[in-house]
């Protein structure tokens, strides 16, 4: 009698110890998931421009594509993303050539809200930006050092896809040139989709 109780302790404890290992496990480790994804973009670029809002000179906004890829969960509610933008179409466009801007960058992104079919999140990446003059405006051309913080949010469609809202602000510092001698701050809106690759545990 005193065995066959014995042998039924364990076996409940067992079992609790399985349910309660089921319930929790999800709860305490979170996997972290490389995507990648692709957006069309428009931006005020800041040059030659009256104002630097992302609303304004929209007579001379760039257009172009920007790609990223990331991982979403380095430590806690951080993660890392990179991207590259080509804004190379319409802008201002003069017979001596096309404004076109572009940028490389890299760095941390933090998740802000997190619900079953929403996120929010923030990115602050530093890199290089690549900006293109008309002939004939002076200088300025050339690769500048530039930060970039954004702001994005993400709807889930499927498992794997979600489409992303994302806001963007640059600031150039460095540059000099004809039509901006206090640095530039290029600013818009991209709407894309992200494809989760895999999940790492």
């Amino acid at each position: 009698m005193e065995v066959k109780r014995t042998l039924l302790l364990a076996v409940l404890q067992s079992a609790v110890i399985g349910v309660l290992s089921a319930q929790t496990t999800p709860h305490a480790t979170t996997s972290s998931t490389f995507y990648v994804g692709a957006q069309p973009t428009t931006i005020n670029p800041d040059w030659g421009c009256a104002t630097s809002s992302p609303f304004g000179c929209w007579n001379r906004q760039l257009f172009g594509v920007e790609a990223y890829a990331g991982l979403n969960q380095v430590w806690n509610r951080f993660g890392l993303e990179a991207d590259a933008r080509f804004l190379n179409w319409r802008g201002v466009n003069l017979p001596s050539g096309q404004l076109k801007e572009n940028s490389f960058l890299a760095g941390p992104m933090v998740h802000l809200y997190t619900r079953r079919k929403l996120t929010a999140g923030a990115n602050f990446l530093i890199g290089i930006g690549s900006i293109t003059l008309p002939k004939g405006f002076g200088p300025g051309q050339g690769n500048y050092l530039i930060y970039s913080p954004s702001f994005h949010v993400e709807q889930r469609i499927t498992e794997r896809i979600n489409v992303r809202y994302e806001y963007e602000y640059q600031l150039w510092p460095g540059f000099s040139g004809a039509k901006g001698n206090n640095g530039l701050n290029p600013n818009g809106f991209g709407v894309g989709i992200t494809y989760k690759i895999r999940p790492r545990y």
